[in-house]
């Protein structure tokens, strides 16, 4: 049994730690991405920034469609 927790713990953090590594390299954050392959804590930060980074994306693309709106008129 604790053998299945620590290896599905592990699953756990490799998938959050991998998918926010890669947004955070994409969008050139090299302190987030330092930050999460160096702290292991359960995803818990790479959860909180993927959610952070989704809302950052959210809110420049609504800026750009302004910019292009107030450029087609």
């Amino acid at each position: 049994m604790l053998i299945a927790s620590v290896i599905l713990l592990s699953i756990w953090e490799i998938y959050w730690t991998a998918k926010a590594c890669w947004k955070a390299a994409q969008a050139k954050e090299g302190y987030w991405f330092i930050f999460m392959l160096a702290f292991n804590l359960l995803g818990i930060p790479e959860i909180y920034y993927l959610h952070f980074r989704k809302d950052k994306d959210a809110l420049e693309n609504m800026k750009n469609l302004g910019q292009v709106l107030d450029t087609a008129y």
